[in-house]
Order: C-alpha cells, then structure tokens, then sequence
C-alpha cells in the first residue's frame, strides 16, 4: 500500500513543480480574446481574432504551505519537517488541487451581430482530498494508533484531456447578447478513485493489524501495476502527437452565457463545462481492494523504513497479504462545472469597475469565490487592471492583470494573487494566464453592444 501512496504523492508532486484554482481576472478583462473562456456571450469588437498558444495554470493546497514542510535547520540548511506539516492538517479535509491549461490555437470572426469560434485546447486536472491519517500512518508510523480504528483513504482525481470547440455568440439586441459552446473532449490519460474506506484498526493486545478495505483505483494509460516492485507511471499530460489527438476516451460538454446592459451597467451570467464528463475506455485497469485483512506485527513505518530491513521482502510480504484485485472495467471522470454571475459600471469611458461572484462544484464540493475588480486604459495601447478576492477561506488574494496592444498584436498577463509572487513558502493559492492574439478589423462600438475605449 506505501508504494500506491508515494505514486499518489508523486502524481500530485508534478503538478507542485508549476505555478498555480479559480479563473477570477479573466471575467472583468472584457476586451481580451481569453474572456469568453469565461462566458461565451463575451467577443472582443473585432471582425477577426486569432487565439495563439497561451497558459493558463491554477494551483490550491489547503492547510499546509511550504514553511510547515521546510524549516531552517543547523548551519542554515533548510531541513523538511513533516510531522510540523501534519500537525497543521485537518482530520478529515486536505485538498490539492492543480489545473493547467495550455491553450493551442483558437479563431473567431464576426458576422454583423453574429460571432463564430473555433478553438482547441490541452487540459490537465489533479485533485486529491486526503485526511490526516494517510501522511501521518506514512511517515509517523501506526504506533500512535494502537487500539484505534483509523481512515486513511484518500478521493483522487486526475487526467488529461484534449477540447474541441465550437461556439457561437450573437447580439439579440443593444442591450442583449447570449452565447453557447460545445465541446468535444478527448481523453489522454487518467486516473482516480472509488469508495473510501481503508479503515486500519491496531490492536492494543498483539498489535495485530486488521484493515477493512472498499477502495479502488482506476487507470487509463497512466498506472502500469505488475506489483509492489514493479509499479510505473505514464502520465505525459502534455503529448499531443497525432497518436492521441482524438482518443477512445471521449465526452462533451456545454457552455452557455448571457450579458445584459442598460445604461452604464452590464449584468453577465454563464455556465461553463455543463454535463461535462469523460468516459474512459481504453487501456483500463482497476486496481481494488475490498473485504477484511489481518496481519501481526507490522508497523508500517518502523519496519519499512528502518535501515536493517530488506526493503523488497517487506512488500513481498504486503503484497501477499494486501493483494489487489485487478480488473478492465470502463469508468469516467466529471469535470468541475464554474458558474459565473457579475456586474460592471462604466465610470468613465475608459474605466470600468465591477464585482463577481462564482462557484465551482466538483465532486460533491463547492468552492465559492467573491470578488471586485476594475479596469482602466491607461494608454491606448495599454489596460491595466486589479482584483480584491475571497477565496478558498482566504481574504489576502489581491490580483493584477495587463493588457498591452502593439497593432494587431495582443499581449496580456494576469493573476488573481499577486502575493504568491512575493511570499510563495506562505502561499496557499497561487494563479497565472498568459496570452497572446492578433486582432484584425475594429467593429463600431455601437454596433456590438460597447461605449468607449478601443478596450471596452
């Protein structure tokens, strides 16, 4: 079983090594190409648009930050401390979460009042929520459990996936625009979990071990299991040869959006990823473990870990008493679906401000978030913007974002937390997008539903 952990631990370690949950910025950069990945009724005032390649990565770890896992040792080394780290943890809720976008190649054209796009896109997710009892039973061992029934079960969740999309937008009226989007999405690789029960009860009279066990664990092309010693991971998230562009993984889902503006004001309303699933069916395996198992004496970190052990006879020795049940079911993974309702007010032809609420469900959890932001150009070429969020439980998430035109050429770059930048070992959130487009064919502003800058 130590060894199924470490290969969690080493999925969710991949996504540690880039930068950053919520897509917050995004929303009140209306005169970007990127806005409409948050409601499709959004279109910038151009005839053309071209989406080239862009990033967008989000990453949320509850709980803990670097400094409760490293701290400062004897002669200024830095020394990792896990017991400060999971002393800091909730018994029953730690989340890990990682999202990476890397988008390819998108266009959009308008037609009069009619917006058209096309758009394809590489997507990678990881989510593990883990109560303390599983990184406590790794590195502190089972003694301090003798005569209790611990759970130590974590929910995980990760894939990659390719999107292909086709959406349309169109002005029903000066004041009104709605918008839609499907997507067909193409499966990588993935991997995740079902049931939650590895109950482990140590006695106190033989310190016999018992472990009451519902948990499965499904993969497709990303775990290669022939047993504890010989356990691999293939999970090349970003390989988007011809071999995988369109895979026998496949699933779909819907985005839909509305802006309505009166006056000064523009209320806008979308869902994004609606229904959206993947069907998993090629290259499946599921690992399972169910029913009741005994041993005496083992104590899952002295003996693993202890210098004179033979590493390799111990999981021989696990591996024959905790034996997996390997099977070629098909399974599927649900994406989270965002919800997204805001509200601006132009102050001035060139500067707007606005506030946002959104909600993300995923995995029977919702992760809400509030914000307010504002945006102004401060040059014709430039548009700089910031955001004040609660999010993740969290006050301190001040965002930034930029916007510089040259042309046709369009750059930008946000964040909706800006101190992750300068405190990242305190940091529990950290968030980037980066983009560029070319922007051909200027629309009247009153033809599209817009007062004001070349921005708005």
């Amino acid at each position: 079983m130590r060894k199924i952990f470490f290969l969690l631990i080493s999925f969710l370690s991949m996504g540690s090594l880039v930068d950053a949950q919520e897509d917050l910025s995004t929303h009140f950069m209306r005169h970007t190409w990127q806005s409409s990945r948050t409601n499709p009724a959004f279109f910038p005032d151009y005839k053309i648009v071209v989406g080239l390649p862009g990033l967008y990565n989000s990453l949320l770890v509850s709980n803990i930050t670097y400094n409760d896992i490293v701290m400062d040792g004897a002669n200024g080394n830095s020394v990792i401390n896990p017991s400060t780290a999971i002393a800091s943890l909730d018994d029953t809720d730690n989340i890990l979460r990682e999202n990476l976008d890397i988008e390819t190649l998108s266009l959009g054209f308008r037609i009069g009042k009619l917006g058209l796009s096309i758009s394809h896109a590489a997507r990678f997710n990881i989510y593990m929520n883990y109560p303390k009892a599983l990184p406590s039973l790794i590195w502190e061992g089972n003694a301090q459990y003798i005569g209790e029934t611990v759970n130590f079960a974590p929910s995980v969740d990760i894939f990659s996936y390719q999107e292909f999309a086709l959406g349309a937008m169109i002005d029903i009226n000066e004041n009104l625009s709605v918008g839609g989007r499907f997507k067909l999405l193409s499966g990588i690789a993935g991997a995740n979990s079902e049931g939650d029960k590895l109950e482990l009860m140590t006695s106190d009279d033989v310190y016999q071990l018992t472990m009451d066990a519902d948990y499965t664990i499904n993969s497709s092309g990303s775990i290669d299991y022939s047993g504890f010693d010989d356990l691999s991971v293939n999970f090349d998230f970003g390989n988007l040869d011809g071999g995988n562009l369109f895979t026998k993984n496949t699933g779909y889902a819907f985005d839909l959006g509305a802006s309505f503006s009166f006056d000064k004001f523009r209320i806008n309303a979308s869902v994004i990823d609606l229904g959206a699933t993947i069907d998993w069916e090629e290259d499946v395996n599921n690992y399972s473990l169910n029913g009741t198992y005994e041993f005496d004496g083992l104590d899952f970190a002295e003996e693993i870990l202890e210098d004179s052990t033979d590493f390799g006879s111990v999981l021989d020795t696990i591996e024959m008493i905790y034996e997996f049940t390997e099977t070629t079911n098909a399974f599927s993974s649900t994406l989270p679906t965002r919800f997204y309702l805001s509200a601006n007010y132009q102050l001035r032809s060139n500067w707007t401000v606005g506030a946002l609420f959104y909600s993300e469900t995923y995995r029977d959890e919702v992760f809400p978030a509030v914000a307010v932001g504002s945006n102004i150009d401060l040059f014709p070429f430039l548009n700089v913007g910031g955001i004040y969020a609660f999010r993740s439980g969290t006050f301190d998430n001040l965002g930034l974002n930029a916007t510089v035109k040259l042309g046709p050429v369009q750059l930008l770059a946000a964040t909706d937390n800006i101190f992750t930048a300068f405190r990242p070992e305190d940091s529990n959130t950290a968030n980037l997008r980066l983009g560029l487009n070319l922007l051909f064919g200027k629309v009247d502003a009153s033809s599209s539903m817009r007062n004001g800058s070349d921005f708005y």
